[in-house]
């Protein structure tokens, strides 16, 4: 079988895009061998993982899916990278900082929905175990207060 040819990659891209519910799209510049392997060291110390995708197929899967949008965005050498274990902390500013020097964050996609770097400016963490505690602090603060409102209610009647 062939790996790089254009029906492979296309099928690739498709269940990537399937499986995948966090993953950051960078756009980087073409490095030679050195740097290329000291680049996938960091991504491995961040437990990051990536995939390469040929640009055209990229580009020409995207604008026959839901994500026409982001096809704009493809220009270039496009690399895609996730998270290798989910249930890790991801902190964006950290691998942000650490991957600079030869990436630039396009875009990001989380559960079908892919986000622009002005979106996420706000965001500095990724954990779903921390969003989830948040919310239920915030419903129980918010039922607490209700119950005391309705307390009061009855005993002034």
């Amino acid at each position: 079988m062939d790996f790089n040819s254009k029906t492979y990659q296309i099928t690739r891209l498709k269940k990537y895009f399937k499986k995948e519910s966090l993953f950051f799209l960078f756009n980087s510049t073409k490095l030679n061998l050195m740097k290329w392997t000291s680049t996938e060291q960091t991504l491995k110390k961040l437990n990051l993982d990536y995939y390469k995708f040929l640009n055209k197929t990229t580009v020409k899967t995207l604008k026959s899916s839901i994500y026409r949008n982001v096809s704009s965005n493809i220009a270039g050498f496009i690399i895609f990278i996730n998270l290798t274990h989910k249930h890790i902390e991801l902190n964006v500013g950290s691998v942000l900082k650490s991957l600079k020097p030869s990436f630039a964050l396009i875009s990001l996609k989380l559960n079908n929905k892919v986000y622009s770097t002005a979106q996420i400016k706000g965001l500095n963490e990724f954990s779903y175990n921390k969003s989830v505690f948040n919310l239920y602090r915030v419903l129980d603060k918010q039922l607490k207060t209700s119950y005391i409102l309705t307390n009061k209610k009855k005993a002034s009647k």
